[in-house]
C-alpha cells in the first residue's frame, strides 16, 4: 500500500512536471516572439521623421528591455555550459539522477526567463573547476546565499526541472530471513511514505508555477496580438513625417510605441 502510494505521487509529480516543462517552453517561444516584433516596431518608428522626442525615449527603453532579456538568455548558456563540462547529475544524491548534459538546449533559457537570475557578477566563462560549477549551481539557485539565493543546494534543486524525478524505494531480497524481511518491509513502506510526502509537496509548487506561467503567457500573447493589429494599421506611414500625419495617424502612432514598451516589460518579467 505505502508502495503504491510513493508510485502515485511520483506519477502525479511527473505528469505536472511535464506540463510545467511544456508550458515554460512556450512562453520562451512567444518571448522569442516578441522580440521579432519589436525589432519590426523599432525598424517602423526609426523610419518617421520628426517623430517626438518621447518616442525617442520610450525606443530606448525597450531596447534596454531587449538587451536585458539577451543577457539573460547569454548567462543561462554560460552556466548550461559550465554544468555539462562539470559532469552535474540532475537531482544530486536522488536515485537515477541524469546528466545535465542530457537537458534540452532550450532549458535552461526557459528556465532563466521564467524564473530569473541573480548574477555574483562574474561571468561563468571567466571560472573554472568547481568554481565554476559552484557559479552554474549557485545561478540556477537564484543567486548566492550571502545575496539572498539559495545558494549551491537551491542550484542542485532547480536542476530538478530538467527532468522528472526518479525517487528510488529499493525492493527486498527472497534471501531475507523472514524478521530481517519484517523490518525491512517496515522501514521501506516508512520510506515511502515519508517521500510520497515531499513529492506531492513539491508537485503542488509546480502546478503554482504552472499556473504562474500560464498567466505570464496569456499576458504575453494578448498584448502582442493587439500590438500586430496596431502595426497593421500603421505600415502606411512607413517612412512618413510626423508634422505632416492626422490627428489620428498621430494617436496611433503613440499607441503603438506606448504597447510596445508594455510588451517589452513583459519580457523579463518572472514568476
Amino acid at each position: 500500500e505505502a508502495l503504491t502510494i510513493h508510485e502515485r505521487a511520483v506519477s502525479k509529480y511527473n505528469l505536472a512536471f511535464q506540463k510545467m516543462e511544456r508550458l515554460g517552453g512556450r512562453l520562451y517561444e512567444k518571448r522569442c516572439d516578441c522580440v521579432t516584433l519589436l525589432h519590426e516596431i523599432e525598424f517602423l518608428v526609426n523610419s518617421i521623421a520628426n517623430r517626438p522626442k518621447e518616442f525617442e525615449e520610450k525606443i530606448s527603453e525597450v531596447q534596454a528591455e531587449q538587451k536585458k532579456f539577451q543577457e539573460t538568455e547569454a548567462y543561462a548558456a554560460e552556466a548550461m555550459e559550465a554544468a555539462v563540462k562539470s559532469g552535474i547529475s540532475v537531482a544530486a544524491g536522488v536515485a537515477g539522477g541524469a546528466a545535465v548534459a542530457s537537458m534540452a538546449p532550450t532549458a535552461a533559457m526557459w528556465v532563466a526567463t521564467t524564473f530569473g537570475t541573480a548574477s555574483t557578477g562574474t561571468a561563468i566563462s571567466t571560472l573554472s573547476g568547481a568554481a565554476a560549477t559552484k557559479a552554474a549551481l549557485a545561478w540556477l539557485g537564484g543567486g548566492a546565499l550571502s545575496a539572498g539565493g539559495a545558494g549551491v543546494a537551491g542550484g542542485q534543486a532547480l536542476l530538478a526541472l530538467a527532468g522528472p524525478i526518479g525517487w528510488g524505494i529499493t525492493g527486498v531480497t527472497t534471501a531475507a530471513s523472514v524478521v530481517a524481511l519484517g523490518h525491512k518491509n517496515k522501514k521501506i513502506a516508512d520510506e515511502a511514505i515519508a517521500e510520497a510526502k515531499k513529492i506531492t509537496i513539491a508537485g503542488a509548487e509546480v502546478n503554482e508555477a504552472s499556473a504562474k506561467i500560464q498567466h505570464l503567457t496569456d499576458e504575453t500573447v494578448m498584448l502582442m496580438d493587439n500590438l500586430r493589429d496596431t502595426v497593421q494599421a500603421n505600415r502606411t506611414l512607413k517612412g512618413s513625417n510626423y508634422l505632416e500625419l492626422s490627428e489620428d495617424e498621430q494617436y496611433r502612432l503613440g499607441t503603438m510605441v506606448n504597447n510596445t514598451l508594455a510588451l517589452a516589460e513583459m519580457l523579463n518579467k518572472t514568476i
